[in-house]
């Protein structure tokens, strides 16, 4: 009887899933579809939890007071700043107007269901959520990875977001944009007379209980502090190379956020940024031996601690010069002082990566033109012999010898080939600029010689047990802060009971081991560091992650497959257009990138450019197909 009641369902279903297959060629202008698929254990009543999560969770990002962002009007008219026609200027993302329907829709994981409107909240664009510290307890605009790992791809009157992908913003400068805001609404006596009224209007008719409450006559002063912190913020980020949408000089600004922003020093004294790179595309990042462009990040929960710390986080480093630094360590053990005193949120970073992790990499979808099977299978012959010894081609599975050998405790990733700048040829500047960069030790310099004394200063050839040295490797310093702030998480009642629950088999001790073990998906061992290489990880849905190499200065695969001195010496970038021949976006967009800069340059990667021309037309339809 149970297999005849459930008849009708499967019958509906199958016919729905025959209407989305019929549909998809003829897919309104005015629609937008997802590229990736999703695991089907993702789904639950016609929801997808997983991506529900990765839209919605905040990280700890504090970018300004939630009531400001709300009531500020834009530099130049009495629009909000906060809305739709404001926003999308930058390049950020909506869903669409029209809520899709569980009677006429079928979501179950598969690629191309349409955008859920779920997936924003508060009218803002995707990735923008509130935000409440776990620090002072009031509430924030926050930036998620959301915001900067959605991408847009249209073609026809096809529309897709790409999920981990790179996102079509431009963060510095709507961060410049969001400053002369701020600074309009209190310099224009008018402006000002208005935000106080919306802001009074606003913060009563939004109360959070939950939060701490809000003066609805300190307006004035709450957007003081939001003027001073984004002003601060774009002062940290001042840049040699504009950055332009689609690239980002986010280790850079992490950088000069931690090493200035967060230990009080002159911020006019922070370097410039000299090394966007595009956003990278993050979908099995979990899986990898190692991320970030020189592979700096092996594992998740630190990784992703010291990207909230760059995005608008915080931890406090501002030492005390009149006290010892082993003194001041002891008293913020005992919890005497605020030092390191963090705003990301661990537990969500770790439902963040496990979310993202549940999402497939992107495929050549229906609606554009087909693929030759028969030359993307003579391309995979190709990217055997040519690309598959740094790439692994995961496409078809991860085999044995494309496994990491294994750590601790037993545990193998996809392997991440790691190559010296100067061999792969291409632009020098993030790997000699960061690569090689040092900064002040300060408090974190006397922490890693307690936790590392053998750590050895290359300068001086001294451990740092011997002596702590006054400047160290910046990258080095990050990880030290990253990992003092998970540190500082774990040794919470609320960790212990939270392993407690999660190994109650276990003692206390062993089960807080173990759910660090969890947190860390097994990344216990980091692999051999060496801060001036790249990395080179598997391409599945490279198609899709536009422009390349590292700094983005290459617009197209087509055109990474011909020598440097040929490929495009400037192209514009911004345009969410996709070229199919080429493979990649289309010359358009309001920023020319001019790859003769030092840090754009479009030099080097030569593999595959002395291939025949058929057998780069094989290559490119094969990397198209992945």
């Amino acid at each position: 009887m149970g297999d005849n009641m459930g008849a009708p369902k499967q019958i509906k279903h199958a016919l729905l899933v025959c209407l989305a297959a019929i549909s998809i060629s003829a897919i309104a202008s005015d629609e937008i579809y997802w590229m990736n698929s999703w695991e089907a254990g993702c789904y639950e009543n016609n929801t997808n939890t997983c991506r529900k999560d990765w839209y919605s969770i905040p990280q700890g990002s504090h970018l300004i007071k939630w009531e400001v962002f709300n009531t500020i009007e834009t530099e130049n008219s009495q629009e909000l700043f906060s809305e739709r026609e404001s926003l999308t200027d930058y390049g950020y993302l909506y869903p669409e107007a029209t809520a899709y329907s569980s009677e006429t829709e079928v979501y179950d994981g598969r690629a191309g269901e349409r955008v859920e409107q779920y997936v924003s909240e508060y009218g803002l664009p995707i990735g923008f959520v509130k935000d409440k510290s776990q620090l002072d307890g009031r509430n924030y605009l926050g930036l998620t990875c959301a915001a900067c790992h959605t991408g847009k791809v249209t073609y026809g009157d096809s529309t897709y977001y790409v999920e981990g992908g790179q996102a079509n913003a431009d963060l510095f400068t709507f961060l410049e944009k969001l400053q002369n805001a701020l600074q309009a609404n209190k310099n224009d006596p008018e402006k000002l007379a208005r935000f106080k009224t919306r802001f009074a209007q606003y913060t009563l008719s939004n109360i959070d209980l939950t939060a701490w409450p809000v003066n609805v006559f300190s307006a004035e002063r709450y957007l003081d502090e939001s003027l001073e912190y984004v002003s601060d913020y774009v002062a940290t980020t001042h840049s040699s190379i504009e950055n332009g949408p689609m690239r980002l000089d986010a280790i850079g600004a992490i950088l000069n956020k931690l090493h200035f922003g967060h230990t009080n020093q002159d911020i006019s004294e922070a370097p410039l940024l000299t090394a966007p790179v595009t956003y990278p595309y993050i979908w099995d990042a979990t899986s990898l031996e190692c991320i970030q462009t020189n592979c700096v990040g092996f594992d998740p929960l630190t990784r992703n601690t010291g990207e909230v710390l760059g995005v608008f986080g915080s931890i406090n480093l501002d030492e005390d010069e009149n006290i010892p630094d082993i003194l001041e360590l002891v008293g913020q053990q005992l919890g005497l002082n605020t030092l390191f005193d963090a705003s990301p949120k661990v537990d969500n970073l770790v439902e963040l990566e496990v979310a993202i992790n549940r999402a497939h990499s992107p495929k050549w979808p229906a609606s554009f033109p087909p693929l030759n099977s028969n030359l993307a299978s003579q391309g995979k012959t190709v990217y055997a012999a040519q690309c598959a010894s740094c790439h692994m081609d995961v496409s078809d599975g991860v085999d044995e010898y494309e496994l990491s050998e294994p750590n601790s405790i037993g545990r193998q990733f996809t392997k991440v080939v790691r190559v010296p700048y100067y061999e792969v040829g291409t632009d020098e500047a993030f790997a000699v600029d960061y690569g090689m960069r040092t900064d002040k030790t300060g408090i974190l310099g006397s922490v890693l010689a307690q936790k590392s004394p053998d750590t050895v200063d290359p300068a001086t050839g001294l451990t740092f047990g011997e002596q702590v040295p006054e400047t160290f490797s910046s990258l080095a310093l990050l990880g030290v802060s990253t990992q003092v702030a998970v540190s500082n998480h774990e040794g919470t009642i609320a960790f212990a009971i939270q392993a407690a629950q999660a190994y109650p088999e276990l003692s206390l001790e062993d089960a807080k081991a173990a759910l660090h073990l969890e947190n860390i998906a097994g990344h216990t061992d980091r692999p051999q560091f060496v801060p001036t290489n790249y990395r080179a990880k598997p391409l599945n849905g490279i198609a899709f992650t536009g422009p390349f190499l590292h700094n983005g200065s290459v617009r197209t695969l087509k055109d990474l497959l011909e020598a440097p001195e040929n490929r495009p010496t400037s192209f514009l970038i911004g345009s969410t257009d996709y070229d199919v021949e080429g493979a990649g976006y289309v010359d358009g967009g309001s920023f020319l990138l001019d790859t003769t800069i030092r840090g754009n340059g479009k030099e080097g990667h030569s593999y595959g450019t002395q291939l025949s021309s058929d057998d780069k037309a094989a290559l490119l339809e094969y990397m198209k197909s992945l």
